[in-house]
């Protein structure tokens, strides 16, 4: 598995550069928001459908993403003990799809596309420092402007039954999730 890890972090990195040089200036303020946006609303569907459906023993995504997703409520503090490419693989390899579909749109799709791909290698960076004790001087900045996913709004996912709070980029659309997956 760590080897897919790698080379989908390989590839993600190298589909991400070569789309960077076809946006437009112009269109980078709005697909930077709209991509982070779509990254919290996609992590969050991610997560709720992964800790609701299925279970380990599912062929295939069981042992493979359901496994991780259950076993962080047990003990959540343990992926700050993990790497880069096994906090970031699966986000890197799940989003593979959506960064390559840039390549087939031009103008705004095509920024927002990249944007949206970007934040989603950034959710799972910005959970696993939602759950360090100390992370990084920076990261306590962007958390205390409320710009990436802070320990107290992702606090309230860890509370049996762990039905609400999903999102893990910025948690900016836990609210409105919540409510419609009510």
């Amino acid at each position: 598995m760590r080897a897919l890890e790698i080379a989908a972090i390989a590839l993600f990195f190298a589909l991400l550069a070569l789309s960077f040089p076809g946006i437009s200036p112009g269109h980078i303020p709005l697909a930077a928001l709209g991509g982070w946006l779509l990254a919290d609303l996609l992590s969050g569907l991610v997560h709720w459908a992964l800790d609701s459906f299925g279970s380990v023993c599912t062929p295939v995504v069981g042992p493979a993403l359901i496994r991780p997703f259950r076993e962080h409520h047990a003990d959540p503090a343990a992926m700050t003990g993990h790497g880069f490419a096994e906090v970031n693989g699966a986000s890197c390899l799940g989003s593979l799809p959506l960064l390559a579909s840039c390549f087939f749109v031009d103008g705004f799709p095509h920024a927002l596309l990249a944007f949206t791909s970007a934040g989603i290698l950034l959710t799972n960076q910005c959970h696993k420092w939602a759950h360090a004790v100390s992370p990084p001087a920076f990261v306590r900045l962007l958390q205390k402007a409320r710009l990436v996913l802070n320990a107290a709004e992702h606090a309230k996912h860890h509370k049996p039954p762990y039905d609400s709070h999903f999102c893990t980029a910025n948690g900016w659309l836990n609210r409105p999730l919540d409510w419609l997956l009510k």
